[in-house]
C-alpha cells in the first residue's frame, strides 16, 4: 500500500517569524523543530512516503534527497512533482496520473488545488476557508498533523 505525502516547505516546515527564521545552512533556511516532530510523528503512523512539491523542488530531487538526509529529517523523498508551470494542484494531479497511490495527502499554505484534491488536502495556512487545523499563525501544527495521519490511514 503506497501512501503518499505532497509536500510543500514555506508555509509548513518553514516559517516567518519562528526561532529558526535567519537560521540557514548550505540549502537554505533551517526548519521549525516543532515541525518536524510533527512531520515525523505523521510518519510513524503511516508510513507515507513524501513528494516535494514545494518551489525547493527545482533545486532537483537528488539535492532534495541529500538535504533530507543531512538535516535528520523523518521520512523518504521519493520524488518532486512535475514542473508545468500551472496551479500546484495540476502538478500533484499529473504525478498521480504516473504513479500508482493506495492514499494522498497534500500538505500546503496555499489553496490552489483542484476540486477533485480538496479532501486530501491540509491547509496549513490561517484564513477563514480551511482554518480547522490551524490555532494561531501557521506550519504543520500538531492539530494540522492529526488531520494529516485521518486522510491517509482512512481506508486502514
Amino acid at each position: 500500500m503506497q501512501k503518499i505525502i505532497f509536500l510543500d516547505i514555506d508555509g509548513v516546515l518553514n516559517v516567518y517569524g519562528s526561532p529558526y527564521c535567519g537560521t540557514r545552512d548550505e540549502f537554505g533556511d533551517c526548519f521549525h523543530k516543532n515541525f518536524e516532530d510533527n512531520l515525523k510523528w505523521i510518519i510513524e503512523q503511516t508510513e507515507a512516503k513524501i513528494v516535494i512539491s514545494s518551489t525547493w523542488r527545482m533545486s532537483g530531487l537528488s539535492v532534495m534527497q541529500t538535504m533530507w538526509e543531512m538535516r535528520d529529517l523523518s521520512g523518504k523523498i521519493i520524488d518532486i512533482t512535475p514542473v508545468m508551470n500551472t496551479a500546484r494542484g495540476e502538478e500533484i494531479a499529473e504525478w498521480l496520473r504516473q504513479n500508482d497511490v493506495d492514499s494522498y495527502c497534500i500538505i500546503d499554505d496555499d489553496s490552489d488545488m483542484l476540486p477533485e484534491q480538496m479532501n486530501n488536502f491540509v491547509r496549513t495556512a490561517n484564513n477563514q476557508d480551511h482554518s480547522d487545523c490551524v490555532d494561531v499563525g501557521y506550519g504543520l501544527t500538531r492539530k494540522c498533523a492529526e488531520k494529516v495521519v485521518e486522510i491517509l490511514n482512512k481506508n486502514k
